[in-house]
């Protein structure tokens, strides 16, 4: 995922070498930057950086646990100063800021060197999506969806509908669950496109009460029942032609 623009972020297996918490906060010259340790109910932090405070973490962590109606059960969190090191981290590329990885039935948050005080609420907030998706949904909620829901959650700003509707459509939306296959423009297509599917499916039929009924059976069976679409490709791209003439 292009840095500053996506999250890019993947559940399933891999490899995370097992860095102490000294050399990951430190850049390739060796300076220090994070050497704060946070813990709360839900999260184990290492190396945060100095701006980073424990009520800011639980702020983000609360708003994500009420919005899935979920306590996430602890993860642990690992900052990185160092591009090199974080790249060592994961196997997404030099374009990830922020990863959720699962090794065995551990979830851990890498997060990288590109995430400020800025934007830590969205990055940490879409990655705490993704880690409650895995805990309680367990294979509910598509994959085709699932980096939507996390942006709409991690409170990503809405969706640009005259620029999406530009981009080459596809034929069907299941297509986003590889949202990092083809190039940047591709890349970041899909992260809009499942993004706005989110926003499509929280007007027509209440995210949070669709998300709700999902625990115990697929999302797409209730997208077809609850939200009454029988043709999910064809009512998006009425979504996406009509947002953008507005």
């Amino acid at each position: 995922m292009l840095r500053n623009l996506f999250i890019l972020v993947l559940i399933g297996t891999v490899f995370i070498p097992l860095f102490s918490v000294s050399s990951s906060a430190r850049d390739s010259s060796g300076q220090n930057f994070g050497t704060k340790s946070i813990s709360t109910n839900a999260v184990s932090m290492d190396a945060a950086p100095s701006w980073l405070t424990q009520s800011r973490v639980e702020a983000v962590t609360d708003r994500i646990q009420q919005k899935l109606e979920w306590t996430v059960r602890k993860i642990k969190v690992l900052w990185f100063y160092s591009d090199v090191e974080f790249q060592r981290s994961h196997s997404l590329g030099p374009n990830a800021i922020a990863v959720t990885s699962r090794r065995g039935e551990v979830l851990t948050v890498l997060m990288g060197p590109s995430v400020t005080t800025k934007e830590f609420d969205e990055v940490f907030g879409h990655e705490l999506t993704h880690v409650i998706v895995s805990q309680k949904y367990k294979g509910a909620i598509p994959a085709w969806f699932e980096e939507g829901l996390a942006n709409h959650y991690g409170g990503h700003p809405k969706v640009d509908y005259k620029w999406l509707s530009k981009q080459p459509s596809i034929a069907d939306v299941k297509t986003l669950a590889h949202p990092m296959r083809g190039s940047v423009q591709d890349i970041r297509y899909r992260y809009k496109a499942s993004q706005a599917l989110a926003e499509m499916l929280d007007k027509k039929c209440q995210l949070e009460n669709l998300v709700r009924l999902s625990v115990k059976r697929k999302m797409e069976d209730y997208i077809i029942t609850y939200c009454e679409i029988p043709d999910l490709n064809k009512a998006f791209k009425a979504w996406v032609s009509k947002n953008a003439e507005r």
